[in-house]
């Protein structure tokens, strides 16, 4: 349109004669354009696929707004109105330009810009294009990514323009010294959000006073939007301009095309029509789709205006009062536009496709086509509920020569129900307002099962007739032939007339199913079905009605430890047992929001596997959940991690339960794995609350009828046979219902006064600031030294591990920590102060609730390295060096307070990798001092002497060292020396500040004579 510019426009023309003369905006606004319409020009440097925003476009819209304005109500506008209107088409999208500069500076610092960049697809070949310095493609994906930032920005870098060019200067933009740049940036803002944005008056008011003037801000945001959006046409696209940038951004190519394909358009304020010749089905449905968008635009705006009735409605009108008419937009003989197509439900898919695999075993496709024939089944007995007949529902698999056939006589399809849900991936028909508000418990979530079939199946065959609404008015039955899942269907004729579906699948070769296998996989699929599956082979037909049920042993206290030790028995007899016995039922008839039948037992557990284990299956809705898997032609779903976490960490459970009612777990398409959302974790709330009741109802019942030291003995038992667990390497927090119970029903034998050993129940224990644990208390002729310190230390209990009896592969120590500390953040490897009492080879582990630390993942554990090492609690600068560890294999835990370790150490971690290697060769160092001493003293002749060093900890071996060997203290103090010597080298100490090491600096029993 070369004769259009903006002196010749309706809007300009009516400014001039509107104006004031005392103050004219003319002058301004033509300066303003001028100064812009460079600008407008520069967008396709970097925008260079997209349709014209240039001048042209600006003066478009401008036509088009004096075009669909009716012509009583531009006759009304004043030079304010007229001046935003023209203003805003050449402003609305200056947005899109930038300089290089600061397009640079973008790409290399904006946090946006570099989220947009990982997010899309292409992130990885950039990474590899800069590390094969392909400077030219790393550019070309900036420049893609640059112009989506844009893209997404241009309305606020508008707003910024505005205000910096037009609040100040030659181009200020005022009247009367009113600043108008914030109305502008409003109305321009207004391009970017929907229609109902300018209902919110305060933003875009009808009426708002100016100087001596009313404006309707609204009302020309309402024109802007409507004249940019109808810029359609070849003109905005030239045939050379489109060579030229060769456009190769798919959705680029069909915008360019779309706009391309209009040949002749007619706008006014009565009407919008538009001639469209597309060369491709592609860019029909681009148009056709984008027509769409105009009608909604048109009849929102139209209906917003609708809605008011007073004088300012009477004034700002809109005529478009006809609806978009695409009867004009069709082919240029080159195809036959058609929008047939397997339809995909677009939020599901996107759901299920976010990470997950569907299936991950072919086996599960019968699972699919099972569960959907039982789900037709509960629809149909939900529907014939208030009927007179009796009905019988029935699920038969025939499985003969390849052919595998699942039929059942459920609520059936017409082909209605076949195209609207059968065909339409991700939709479940059980969502149809049929079956709103009612208490129809169906397996089908996601409607893709169907699709699984071929995963195993070249082709289906799908026959059905539909359960009458109307028995004066029945469906036709239906029979469709699918050779793939990507085919047109293929219709014929059905003679059916039985109610139900028939589902025929012709297997692939390969398939994994047998007459041998297909009633174990069955079973394993469904173990409980709610009705009688009927299933038919070559060989045999037999009634699946559900498995056998297992019924397991009940523990007592008296049993032999041999009969529920695992571990003893699998050596003997070579047994995979995930247990021998259970405790008890947990109560589930008093599960409170959720419905779960079925046995749910505690059972005992391995002590060589440390972490709690779930046993049986977990079914939810009859179908079992778990990961699929084949071993020796043996079908199996075994519980994934995510059920395993659904039981309380701390217990081992048996479960042979079914989950049903609104209240089901979420699962993944493929029913492997629960997803951790909110049901998730109410029903693992609801479980750990009717667990620990059960649990409490259990000691209750053993309390009242044994004596107290029966009790705290019993306690002792269930975590001794692994009935109660707390894993070492736990990733959770127990709960505030677990840590009462824990606290209320677990006691501890702790040191008295007297130096007997008394049993404290964790609450009271958890009560003190301080607690104290050693391992072993068993030297009669010092526990009169240990009476003094322990009345001498009352608010630090000391815990005796050895107590509970339990063997070497679980420690109470775990529990105690979880207990006192009750949090995960502070790991049970963390650094603790030791305390080496009156008795020789034992210490005391001292934890604290303010002291203890986080462990750091790069330093030492509690078993090499101690926050210090006291001999007199009250006295911190009794420090000593190291103390041997209890085990045959002479290490020591050495002192990070001593200064010959606190050097090497920042924190809870080493200073450097020099400072770890230095700390690791002392440490060897000492206990080949140690391995030394124990080849002089070893006698072969000595028997007593050789059982004492054959099952005596590293601790009591130790016990006199410096008395047995005065060699052993020089060689310690020399290794120290050198020791020193090295950290003085690589800067770490200075020479001048060597302690003076002596005997009190290790422990006080190695220099004790006669033991």
């Amino acid at each position: 349109m070369k004769s259009l510019s903006l002196e010749n426009a309706v809007l300009f023309k009516q400014l001039l004669l509107v104006e004031d003369s005392s103050q004219k905006l003319s002058p301004l606004v033509l300066k303003i354009v001028n100064h812009v319409t460079p600008l407008l020009a520069r967008i396709p440097e970097n925008m260079r696929e997209y349709t014209l925003h240039d001048e042209t476009h600006s003066l478009k819209i401008i036509r088009i707004m004096g075009r669909i304005i009716p012509s009583e109500t531009l006759v009304q506008l004043n030079d304010l109105e007229l001046t935003f209107l023209i203003l805003s088409a050449f402003l609305h999208d200056v947005g899109m330009t930038c300089s290089n500069s600061e397009k640079e500076e973008i790409i290399s610092s904006s946090p946006e810009y570099q989220n947009l960049l990982k997010i899309d697809p292409i992130y990885e070949d950039y990474l590899e294009f800069k590390k094969t310095s392909n400077h030219r493609a790393v550019t070309r994906i900036e420049d893609k990514i640059f112009t989506e930032y844009l893209r997404r920005n241009h309305v606020k870098r508008s707003a910024e323009f505005i205000e910096s060019t037009l609040s100040e200067g030659e181009f200020k933009l005022a009247i009367d010294d009113i600043l108008l740049f914030k109305y502008l940036i409003n109305i321009c803002d207004s391009h970017g959000e929907p229609v109902s944005c300018l209902k919110d008056n305060r933003k875009y008011p009808r009426n708002t006073l100016i100087g001596e003037k009313y404006v309707n801000i609204q009302y020309i945001s309402l024109i802007l939007r409507m004249a940019d959006i109808l810029d359609l046409d070849p003109e905005r696209t030239p045939k050379v301009i489109y060579d030229f940038v060769s456009p190769e951004d798919p959705t680029s190519i069909i915008e360019w095309k779309k706009h391309r394909s209009i040949i002749g358009w007619d706008i006014s304020s009565n009407r919008v029509v538009f001639e469209a010749e597309c060369t491709s089905p592609e860019v029909e449905r681009a148009l056709r789709i984008f027509m769409e968008w105009i009608e909604i635009e048109r009849k929102e705006s139209f209906d917003l205006l609708k809605n008011y009735h007073d004088d300012i409605s009477i004034k700002y009108l809109l005529l478009l009062q006809e609806p978009l008419n695409t009867d004009r937009i069709r082919s240029d003989g080159s195809y036959i536009y058609s929008d047939v197509k397997f339809h995909l439900h677009y939020e599901k898919i996107i759901e299920l496709l976010m990470g997950q695999r569907l299936y991950r075993s072919p086996i599960t496709a019968l699972r699919e086509l099972l569960q959907n024939a039982i789900d037709a089944i509960k629809a149909r007995m939900f529907l014939s509920s208030g009927k007179f007949e009796k009905f019988e529902p029935k699920v038969t698999i025939d499985y003969k020569n390849d052919i595998l056939i699942i039929e059942d006589n459920g609520i059936g399809m017409d082909d209605k129900v076949f195209n609207e849900f059968f065909l339409q991936v991700g939709t479940s028909y059980y969502k149809h307002p049929r079956f709103f508000d009612t208490d129809l418990d169906v397996v089908s979530e996601f409607g893709i099962g169907v699709l699984s079939a071929f995963m195993v199946a070249d082709s289906m065959v799908i026959e059905s007739r539909m359960e009458p609404e109307n028995p004066l008015s029945p469906p036709l039955p239906i029979y469709y032939e699918i050779p793939t899942a990507h085919s047109y269907c293929v219709k014929r004729h059905s003679e059916r007339v039985h109610i139900g579906t028939k589902i025929t699948l012709k297997l692939k070769k390969g398939h994994p199913f047998s007459k041998y296998s297909i009633v174990q996989v069955i079973e394993e699929i469904i173990p409980y079905p709610t009705f009688p599956i009927f299933i038919k082979t070559t060989d045999q037909e037999y009634t699946h009605s559900g498995v056998t049920l297992i019924e397991n042993s009940l523990f007592n206290e008296y049993l032999d430890k041999e009969s529920f030790s695992l571990d003893g028995r699998r050596v003997l007899e070579y047994m995979d047992e995930s247990f021998t016995h259970y405790l008890f039922d947990v109560d589930l008839d008093s599960l409170v929001d959720i419905e779960i039948e079925g046995k749910l037992q505690i059972v005992n557990g391995s002590d060589t596997r440390l972490e709690c284990e779930l046993s049986g299956c977990i079914t939810q809705r009859s179908f079992n959940l778990g990961i699929p898997y084949t071993s020796e032609g043996q079908f199996r779903l075994e519980n994934s991690n995510s059920l395993n976490e659904l039981f309380p960490f701390w217990v081992n459970i048996y479960a042979d339960i079914n989950i049903i009612g609104r209240e089901c777990l979420t699962v993944t398409p493929d029913r492997t794995e629960v997803i951790k959302d909110e049901k998730f974790k109410k029903i693992k709330m609801v479980l750990e609350k009717a667990i620990i009741a059960s649990f409490q109802k259990h000691l209750d019942e053993y309390k009242e009828n044994h004596s107290l030291d029966e009790y705290h003995n019993y306690v002792d038992l269930l975590f001794e046979a692994g009935f109660i667990k707390i894993p070492s390497h736990y990733y959770e927090v127990l709960t505030e219902e677990a840590l009462m119970f824990f606290q209320n029903y677990v006691s501890f034998p702790i040191i008295g006064e007297k130096g007997e050993i008394i049993r404290k129940f964790a609450a009271e224990l958890c009560s003190y600031e301080t607690l104290g644990m050693i391992n072993s208390y068993n030297v009669e002729e010092f526990k009169y030294r240990m009476n003094d310190f322990v009345a001498t230390h009352k608010e630090i209990p000391i815990v005796v591990l050895e107590g509970f009896n339990n063997d070497k592969y679980y420690k109470m120590d775990i529990v105690i920590y979880s207990l006192f500390l009750k949090s995960k953040t502070v790991s049970r490897s963390s650094m603790c102060s030791y305390l080496l009492p009156p008795i020789p080879g034992i210490e005391i582990e001292i934890i604290s609730r303010n002291d203890l630390k986080k462990r750091d993942f790069r330093g030492p554990t509690k078993y090499e390295v101690a926050e210090e090492i006291l001999e007199n609690i009250e006295d911190k600068s009794a420090q000593i060096i190291c103390f041997p560890r209890e085990s045959g294999t002479f290490q020591h835990v050495f002192n990070k307070s001593h200064p010959i370790i606190s050097p090497l150490f920042q924190g809870t971690h080493f200073v450097n990798i020099s400072a770890e290697r230095l700390f690791q060769k002392l440490k060897r160092n000492f206990k080949d001092i140690m391995d030394g001493y124990i080849e002089s003293i070893d006698d072969p002749d000595d028997a007593k002497l050789q059982y004492t060093l054959r099952n005596s900890s590293h601790a009591l071996i130790s016990i006199g060292l410096f008395c047995n060997d005065r060699g052993v203290f020089s060689k310690m103090k020399e290794t120290i020396n050198l020791h020193w010597l090295e950290m003085t080298k690589q800067g770490f100490v200075k020479e001048a500040d060597f302690p003076e090491i002596g005997n009190s600096d290790f422990p006080w029993y190695w220099s004790v004579e006669g033991i």
